[in-house]
């Protein structure tokens, strides 16, 4: 095996199986920066790295290979929801804060934050020394440019600085945020998806999509600089000598392009990448614990594959409809089968928000009956082959979707749904069914975190991943409450109701609480497990291989 690993990869397999979205989603829930209290919300880089090994002498230099899930649309890692992207731009580009593996925000090109008493103002004192990769000074005002941009243009994560009024640079390390109102979610957010700091002086008056820095020449101020990228076969990173944090492990990270899942796990048995950017696939769970050339690790994640509607499609606007499929579908047969290290999926929020998931609000048990009913009700009636309804249902191959698909079509026609499913390549998908809403109804799955208002993205009306077009003014007004709401007792009531109209309208059909194994050899040191406090996009600085 070859000797290194970026340390990128807790968000990069926290993020695997989340479609659209990496929206991206621990607890922010009482002050601005998620710290639970209502004091003046502060930021701080103060994190002990001094022996994060333990004594044991690691390697530095050579090559690592990591295995990659598919082809990046592009790298502009702001302009699309992209997640094949997603752990390659980790390792190239910085946001003013990130999360850890366990959701914890941490600084990032921010030193520090603070708010104003009146909880409008929001000030970031940002790191000095900072260059682009071309060598170029990094200042407050790419930050402001490339904030100005996702909300002028809309961008993929626009949504997540609705409550910015505007962004001003009072010198070259600080950044003022000015509030429409008080956000107790902001912090959290741009620790997330979608919310890099982008170059100005390569990107401005230029194509976000086709233009040199998206497409053949990304500059970021992160720990790797690109390389190359071949179609198909895998992007190479190289070390930024100049990076402004602690030094990297490797010299160079090489993202190996995979069609599947299972033949990523064979290459890494056999030597040919020195980890999975995934799980490893359901069909091998447990079959390396035990093994003294590997270490296994199992965790919940707040990502939740789920079914959403078209809302404007004449079935699918019918609740009726959409409740006979939740009752419908098997979840615990979806878990025993392909769950791995997740669990079969019982409320409308992830368990893992363990302040806001109401107990009372269930989803209901499986009921094939129940939802033939339902059909019925609906003026639906059997045709010849004893079908009241057809349907077919978009996806993309990723993971375990393709085998989730194949038993959602199997409970759903034992209740007279027809299902043809439909799987695609990302991309094509991504064209079908975000941006043009061509279908009826899709999988997908997706971070719901780090605050529980990382839900608004799924059904709030204009949520940069809701597809089909849901809208409910009620659900959207409870959202703009909660995220000004300092009381968790208070914010918790406010998301009981939603998840009481989820239960009533059924946007969303969830199926799986996403989880999984990772493995790791067993030389590996510093693995975003072992080290959950540092375990975000630095991982590539403390996870390495100890010496020979």
């Amino acid at each position: 095996m070859k000797k290194f690993l970026a340390l990128i990869l807790a968000l990069a397999m926290l993020l695997s199986m989340a479609a659209c979205g990496g929206d991206a989603n621990t607890d922010a829930t009482a002050a601005p920066d998620g710290t639970g209290t209502s004091e003046p919300a502060q930021g701080d880089a103060s994190v002990d790295t001094s022996d994060i090994y333990g004594g044991v002498e690691i390697q530095k230099g050579g090559t690592f290979v990591i295995g990659a899930s598919g082809d990046p649309q592009s790298f502009n890692p702001d302009y699309l929801s992209d997640d094949y992207l997603w752990p390659i731009a980790q390792n190239m580009f910085n946001r003013l804060v990130k999360l850890t593996t366990y959701d914890t925000v941490i600084p990032d090109l921010a030193e520090s934050w603070e708010f104003s008493e009146d909880g409008m103002t929001l000030t970031f004192h940002l790191r000095e020394g900072v260059k682009w990769h071309d060598g170029v000074d990094f200042t407050s005002a790419d930050v402001k440019w490339t904030y100005d941009t996702i909300i002028a243009e809309s961008w993929n994560k626009s949504t997540s600085l609705e409550s910015v009024e505007s962004i001003e640079c009072p010198d070259d390390n600080t950044v003022v945020f000015n509030l429409k109102v008080p956000d107790v979610t902001i912090i959290s957010k741009l620790g997330w998806y979608g919310l890099f700091i982008l170059p100005q002086h390569l990107y401005e008056g230029q194509d976000p999509a086709t233009c040199e820095a998206a497409t053949t020449k990304p500059v970021g101020t992160g720990p790797f600089k690109f390389e190359s990228y071949e179609t198909g076969v895998g992007v190479t990173l190289v070390k930024n000598e100049e990076f402004w944090g602690d030094e990297p492990n490797p010299d160079e990270l090489i993202f190996a392009i995979y069609s599947d899942q299972d033949s990523m796990y064979q290459a890494f048995l056999n030597g040919e990448i020195d980890v999975m950017g995934t799980s490893i696939p359901v069909a091998n769970v447990g079959d390396l614990d035990g093994d003294e050339n590997y270490r296994v690790f199992t965790k919940l994640f707040q990502n939740r594959t789920y079914i959403t509607f078209n809302f404007s499609d004449p079935d699918f606007s019918k609740v009726e409809v959409r409740k006979a499929i939740e009752l419908a579908i098997d979840r615990q047969g979806i878990f025993d089968r392909v769950g791995g290290g997740g669990a079969a999926a019982e409320y409308y929020v992830s368990p893992l928000q363990t302040d806001y998931v109401d107990e009372n609000i269930r989803i209901p048990d499986r009921n094939v009956e129940e939802a033939r009913a339902l059909l019925e009700s609906a003026g639906y009636t059997q045709d010849a082959d004893g079908f009241y309804l057809h349907t077919q249902l978009d996806g993309f191959e990723d993971g375990n979707f393709a085998n989730i698909a194949q038993i959602v079509k199997a409970n759903l026609a034992e209740a007279g749904i027809d299902v043809t499913i439909n799987m695609m390549e990302y991309s094509a998908w991504s064209d079908k069914v975000k941006t043009n809403h061509n279908f009826t109804i899709t999988m997908l799955a997706g971070y719901q975190g780090p605050d529980i208002s990382g839900l608004a993205g799924r059904i709030q009306s204009n949520g940069s991943s809701n597809m089909g077009g849901y809208s409910n003014e009620r659900v959207d007004e409870l959202f703009a409450l909660s995220n000004v709401e300092t009381d968790v007792t208070q914010r918790a009531a406010y998301y009981s109701e939603i998840q009481q109209i989820m239960a009533d309208e059924v946007p969303m059909v969830m199926l799986l609480e996403n989880g999984g194994e990772y493995v790791f050899p067993s030389n590996v040191v510093g693995t975003p497990y072992d080290l959950p406090e540092l375990a975000a996009s630095d991982e590539y600085t403390y996870l390495a291989f100890t010496a020979e």
